[in-house]
C-alpha cells in the first residue's frame, strides 16, 4: 500500500500534459454508453493510432452494495489495442462520478494517453458533477423528459459544451429537438443564432454509421482542436437535406401494422367459416324439411321452405359449393385404392392405402364422412385433406415413400471427420439427408488461430470451416446436385460466407465432372450454364434467421440493420438466378424455445419472424411468390401437449395470411418446416432414459407431418455424441416411419377432438401475442424494448422453478429417483464423449495459414471490392459468391465489420 502511495504522488506532481477531457453525461437510459462506443468507433476510424482511455461510473446501490459494470460487454470499440477501459462503481461518492475518477485521470495523462473521456451514471436534473472533472461537457438526453418546462430544470443545459439528443427516431423526437433549441438559445441568450449553429445534435447512437453521430464527432473535434490546441480529424458528416439523422427502417411507415392485420385477416377467416357453414347447413335442413312435407302432401309448407332455401341458397359463395363437390369426387378417389398428384407439373400416382399383417386395407389419408353438409364445410375450411388449402393435415398430399424426413445434425472436429461421420449416416440409406454443425469460430466468423479465446472452440462441438478448400473436403464422395441429396447448414450470424461457399463447392463438383465427360475444360459460356443449372438444382437450406439470433440467443454477428440487409441480398441473389430447391432461411423457433420460450411463445414469435421477412423483402421490391418457395421453418418438439399440434397451427395461420393478406400463390402459403427432439429435455441424470422422451417428441413431429427430423442423441447432455448414440437415435425414427402401425396413416391427429381444441385455442394464444407486438412496433419495434427476451426468460424461469420444486415432474431428475447420490466424480465418468485434440486443431490452423498466404493477392483485391459494393448499397452476396475462392471467413467478416458494424448486445 505505502509503495502504491509513492507511485500515485509521483503521478500527481506529473504537469505540463495536454491530454484533454472529455466527460459524457445524461439520464439514466438515454444510450450514453451506445454513443460512448460509437464516438470511440469514430475517433479510431479517422485517427488511427491514437490512445483512449475511457473511464466510466456505475452507480452502487445502497440495499447491496453492488454494481453492475457490464457495459464493457457492449462495447465493440474495445477491441482496439489503443483504447482502454475501467469501469468504477460509484461507492459512497453519492455522486454520479466515483471519487477516484479525479486520481484516474492523472494516471491516465501520466502515462501518456491523447485523450481520457469520462462517462458518468445517469443523473437528475440538478446535477453537473461531470463539469468539475471535464474539459469539455457533453449532456446527452432523449425526448422523455415530459413537459417543455422540464428543460428549463436542467443544470446541463446551462453547462454542456455539446447537447446530444440521442435515440432521435422515436416519435416525438423532432419536437423536442425543436423544443431543446428553444430554451438552449434561452439559458445562452442566443437569440439571432440559426439552428443550425447550436452544439445540439440529434442523434441515433444504435444505428451504425448514424449520421448524427457523425456530426457530434465533427463538433467535438471543432472544440478539441480550438480549444485545446489538439490536432484530431474528423470525417464530414452525410446528413440529409434538413440536417437531420434518419433511420433507415427496413419496414416501411404504412406497413408497420402487419402483424395486427395478419391476425384480423385470421379472425375474418374463421368467422367467415361461422357464417357459411351456418347458411350451408341451413339450407340441407330447409330442403329436408321441405322433402318431409312434399312426402306428407303438404304442398304448400313444402314449397315455402323451398322458396326459403333458395333465398339462403342465393347467399351463399359459389366457391363454398365447389368446395363441397371437389371434396366428394377427391374422397371417392381416396377409396378408390389409387390417386395422383402434381408436384412441379410432375404427375405422381399413389396406392391410397396400407394392407396390414392382418388383412386391412388402412388409409393412408382418412377423411370424415360426415351428413352434415355445414361439418364437412367446416373440416374442409379448417382442416381440409393433407395438401390442400389451408394446409392444417400438411403441405404435401401423401409421405414421399423414397426418402423418409430423416435427417441427423452432425459437425466434429475437422472437415475429414465430419464427413466420414456424414457417410456412416449415410450408409445402406437410399437418400443423403446432411446436417452441419459448425464449430463456435466459424459460427462467429473468425478464422481458427492460437488466440487462446478461438484456439480452445477449434474442431469443438462442431467442424471448422473457414476456407472453400475445407467445404470441399466436407462433402467428399456426395454428389451435391443428387436428387437425393440434401444439406442443411446450421449457423446464422455469419451464414453468408459459408452459402457463398457451399454454392461454389457445388459448382466446382459439376465443373469436374464435365471434365472427366468432355476431357476439358469448360469454356466462359459452358461455365455459366453449370453455374446456373448447378444452382437451380442443389438441394438443403441455410438457416440465417437474424431476428431469432438477436431475440433468442443475443448472438448475432453484425449491426442488426446490416444482417437484414444482407438476409435481403441473397433473396434477391436466389430469386435473380433461379435458386429453386435451396431455402436461403430457416426461420427458427427451436433456439427460442431452448432459450426458455414454452410452445406457444416459440410458435408466435417464429411465425411473427416469418412475416417481418416477408415485409422486409417486398420493401426491396422482390417479388413474394418467387421469394417465398425459398422459405424453410424449424421447430423444436417438447412433452408438452401444444407440441402435438404446433406444426398444424403454423401451417394454418401462414396460409391464411398468405393467401388472403398477401395474394400469394399455392407454393408460398405452404409452411415446410425440419423440427428436432428438445435439447432442454436431455438430463445428465438417468441419461439412458433421455431415448424415451426423444422417442415421444418424435411421435408428436410424424403424426403431425413434420416433413423434416432431427432425434437427439441421449448423451448430447454431455457433449457431441458418439457413433453408437446417434445410430440409436437414427432408430427411433425408423421404427417409427416404418413399424409403428399408427403412423401408416398419415394425418392421424385429424378428427380428433382434444387435437382440434388444441389447434384452435395455441392459435388464438398466438393471435393475441401478434396483437401484443404490433402495440410495440411490430417485431422490431418489440425487439427494441426487449419484448421478446424478456418473454423468452419469464417463461424460462417458470419452467425450471416448477422443476426443482418438483411441480413439474421429469422421471429420473426430480421423481422417481434411485434414492441415492447419482453423481460421478471425474475417476467414475466413464461414458465415451467425442472431443477433438490439439494435433487436429493446429492442422486446421495451419491450413487456414496456408490458404491466407497462397491467395493474399487476390484475397486483397477482393476484399477491397466487398468495402467498395457494401458503401455503394450493392448486393453483397453477388461479391460473396465471386470472392470465397480466395478469402477465408475471418477475413471477410472483419471486411464487413468495417463497413457493417458489430453488433452490440443488450444487457
Amino acid at each position: 500500500m505505502k509503495k502504491f502511495n509513492e507511485i500515485l504522488e509521483k503521478v500527481r506532481s506529473t504537469d505540463g500534459s495536454t491530454c484533454p477531457v472529455v466527460g459524457l453525461t445524461g439520464t439514466g437510459g438515454a444510450g450514453k454508453s451506445s454513443l460512448t462506443d460509437e464516438l470511440m468507433l469514430r475517433i479510431q476510424r479517422d485517427n488511427p493510432g491514437t490512445k483512449i482511455a475511457l473511464l466510466a461510473t456505475d452507480p452502487t446501490r445502497k440495499r447491496t452494495g453492488g454494481a453492475l459494470l457490464g457495459d464493457r460487454i457492449r462495447m465493440n470499440s474495445l477491441s482496439d489495442e489503443n483504447l482502454f477501459m475501467r469501469s468504477f462503481a460509484s461507492r459512497d461518492s453519492g455522486r454520479e462520478i466515483a471519487d477516484c475518477i479525479g486520481r484516474s485521470i492523472e494516471a491516465c495523462k501520466a502515462v501518456g494517453f491523447d485523450l481520457v473521456v469520462v462517462e458518468t451514471s445517469g443523473i437528475g436534473q440538478g446535477n453537473d458533477a461531470i463539469t468539475e472533472v471535464a474539459d469539455i461537457s457533453l449532456y446527452v438526453t432523449t425526448r422523455e423528459y415530459g413537459a417543455p418546462s422540464q428543460l428549463e430544470k436542467l443544470e446541463m443545459l446551462d453547462s454542456a459544451d455539446i447537447v446530444i439528443l440521442n435515440k432521435f427516431d422515436r416519435p416525438g423526437a423532432e419536437d423536442a429537438l425543436t423544443e431543446i433549441r428553444k430554451q438552449f438559445k434561452r439559458n445562452r441568450e442566443m437569440w439571432e443564432a440559426k439552428n443550425s449553429e447550436l452544439p445540439v445534435v440529434p442523434t441515433i447512437a444504435s444505428q451504425f454509421a448514424d449520421a448524427g453521430v457523425d456530426q457530434l464527432w465533427q463538433k467535438l473535434c471543432v472544440l478539441l482542436n480550438e480549444k485545446h490546441s489538439q490536432s484530431f480529424s474528423a470525417s464530414e458528416p452525410r446528413l440529409g437535406a434538413d440536417g437531420l439523422p434518419h433511420r433507415s427502417s427496413p419496414i416501411p411507415p404504412e406497413r408497420q401494422g402487419y402483424l395486427a392485420e395478419v391476425s384480423s385477416s385470421i379472425r375474418n377467416y374463421h368467422s367467415r367459416t361461422e357464417e357459411v357453414t351456418s347458411k350451408i347447413r341451413l339450407v340441407q335442413q330447409l330442403e329436408a324439411a321441405a322433402e318431409q312435407m312434399k312426402s306428407k302432401n303438404n304442398q304448400t309448407v313444402a314449397e315455402g321452405l323451398k322458396q326459403e332455401a333458395d333465398i339462403v341458397r342465393s347467399e351463399i359463395p359459389e366457391s363454398a359449393w365447389e368446395s363441397l363437390e371437389n371434396f366428394r369426387t377427391k374422397s371417392e378417389e381416396y377409396r378408390s385404392g389409387a390417386t395422383s398428384y402434381t408436384v412441379r407439373n410432375k404427375d405422381i400416382p399413389v396406392k391410397t392405402t396400407r394392407t396390414t399383417l392382418s388383412g386391412l386395407d388402412m388409409p393412408r389419408v382418412a377423411l370424415p364422412d360426415y351428413s352434415d353438409w355445414g361439418d364437412t364445410l367446416e373440416w374442409i375450411r379448417k382442416e381440409n385433406m393433407p395438401g390442400s388449402f389451408p394446409y392444417t393435415g400438411g403441405v404435401f398430399p401423401f409421405k414421399r415413400q423414397d426418402e423418409l424426413p430423416v435427417r441427423m445434425f452432425a459437425g466434429e472436429g475437422s472437415a475429414e471427420r465430419t464427413n466420414k461421420r456424414y457417410h456412416f449416416l449415410s450408409k445402406d440409406q437410399d437418400f443423403n439427408r446432411l446436417s452441419v454443425a459448425f464449430d463456435s469460430p466459424s459460427l462467429y466468423g473468425n478464422d481458427p488461430q492460437e488466440r487462446l479465446d478461438i484456439f480452445g472452440k477449434v474442431c469443438e462441438s462442431g467442424v471448422s470451416i473457414s476456407t472453400v478448400d475445407e467445404m470441399e473436403k466436407l462433402f467428399e464422395g456426395f454428389d451435391l446436385c443428387a436428387a437425393n441429396t440434401s444439406v442443411s447448414k446450421t449457423i446464422n450470424g455469419n451464414y453468408w460466407w459459408h452459402l457463398a461457399a457451399f454454392f461454389n463447392v457445388a459448382i466446382k463438383q459439376q465443373v469436374k465432372k464435365f471434365e472427366e465427360e468432355n476431357g476439358r475444360k469448360p469454356d466462359d459460356k459452358e461455365h455459366a450454364e453449370i453455374k446456373a443449372r448447378t444452382l437451380s438444382t442443389v438441394r438443403g437450406t441455410v438457416q440465417a434467421d437474424q431476428l431469432k439470433e438477436s431475440m433468442g440467443q443475443n448472438t448475432l454477428v453484425f449491426n442488426l440493420d446490416t444482417a437484414l440487409r444482407m438476409m435481403g441480398d441473397v433473396a434477391e441473389f436466389y430469386v435473380d438466378n433461379e435458386v429453386r430447391n435451396h431455402y436461403f432461411v430457416s426461420i427458427s423457433g427451436y433456439h427460442i424455445a431452448e432459450a426458455g420460450a414454452n410452445p406457444i411463445s416459440q410458435a408466435a414469435l417464429t411465425l411473427s419472424n416469418g412475416l417481418t421477412y416477408v415485409e422486409l423483402f417486398k420493401s426491396r421490391g422482390l417479388d413474394a411468390n418467387k421469394f417465398l418457395r425459398n422459405f424453410s421453418w424449424f421447430f423444436s418438439n417438447g412433452m408438452d401437449p401444444e407440441y402435438a399440434v404446433i406444426g398444424r397451427v403454423c401451417r394454418r395461420i401462414w396460409a391464411i395470411a398468405m393467401r388472403d393478406m398477401y395474394g400469394v400463390n399455392e407454393r408460398g402459403q405452404k409452411l415446410k418446416y425440419h423440427i428436432q427432439s428438445s435439447g432442454r429435455s436431455l438430463h445428465a441424470q438417468e441419461y439412458t432414459w433421455n431415448d424415451y422422451r426423444t422417442t415421444l417428441q418424435a411421435l408428436y413431429a410424424l403424426a403431425d407431418n413434420a416433413n423434416s427430423l432431427h432425434t437427439n442423441s441421449r448423451d448430447e447432455a454431455f457433449g457431441t455424441p458418439t457413433e453408437d448414440t446417434v445410430r440409436d437415435a437414427v432408430a427411433i425414427q425408423l421404427i417409427l416411419s416404418k413399424e409403428y402401425g399408427w403412423l401408416q396413416n398419415e394425418n392421424p391427429l385429424q378428427g380428433s377432438h382434444i387435437a382440434n381444441w388444441l389447434t384452435d385455442s395455441v392459435e388464438e394464444e398466438i393471435l393475441k401475442i401478434f396483437e401484443e407486438m404490433h402495440r410495440r412496433g411490430g417485431v422490431l419495434g418489440a425487439l427494441e424494448v426487449n419484448y421478446q427476451r424478456n418473454r423468452i426468460q419469464d417463461e424460462s424461469m417458470i419452467y425450471e422453478h416448477r422443476k426443482h420444486s418438483g411441480e413439474l415432474p421429469i422421471i429420473g431428475v426430480n421423481t422417481f429417483e434411485e434414492g441415492v447420490d447419482n453423481s460421478l466424480s471425474v475417476e467414475e465418468f466413464n461414458i465415451e464423449v467425442t472431443r477433438s485434440d490439439k494435433d487436429e486443431r493446429m492442422m486446421v490452423i495451419d491450413r487456414n495459414k496456408a490458404f491466407k498466404e497462397a491467395h493474399a493477392k487476390e484475397a486483397g483485391e477482393g476484399l477491397a471490392r466487398l468495402k467498395q459494393v457494401a458503401r455503394e448499397g450493392g448486393n453483397l452476396f453477388e461479391v460473396m459468391m465471386d470472392i470465397v475462392e480466395y478469402c477465408t471467413v475471418g477475413q471477410v467478416t472483419q471486411a464487413l465489420f468495417e463497413t457493417g458494424g458489430k453488433f452490440r448486445r443488450n444487457m
